[in-house]
């Protein structure tokens, strides 16, 4: 896995490429926890290159959705992959995540206050 992240003020962009595994999940954690403590209440998830996701990953993503509501924010997908959308599907947690096609849309539709 590799993680590319960029944050502006209260929105916080993680780009996850290639396989998130369990192995990959302290990694992402980390990275959420960073955001968090630099005042991130937006985490955006593009997860358009992401080839494969397992249960600790989809478990790391639905930790990371739970703790940025539990701080005012959210998380939102960004373009999820074929492979992504079907897994969340089957696990009937894709409705639970604001899913949008573009970064400039997922940005839109934060409403930092």
């Amino acid at each position: 896995m590799d993680l590319d992240i960029r944050q502006t003020g209260p929105i916080c962009i993680l780009r996850i490429k290639g396989q998130f595994k369990s192995s990959d999940t302290s990694e992402f954690n980390t990275a959420l926890d960073q955001a968090i403590s630099s005042r991130c209440l937006y985490l955006l998830l593009d997860l358009e290159q992401t080839t494969y996701i397992d249960s600790s990953g989809i478990g790391a993503v639905v930790g990371a959705l739970r703790r940025t509501r539990q701080i005012g924010g959210d998380t939102r997908l960004i373009n999820p992959s074929a492979f992504i959308t079907r897994s969340f599907k089957m696990m009937s947690i894709l409705s639970l995540f604001a899913v949008f096609t573009s970064e400039e849309q997922a940005i839109a539709s934060c409403n930092p206050s």
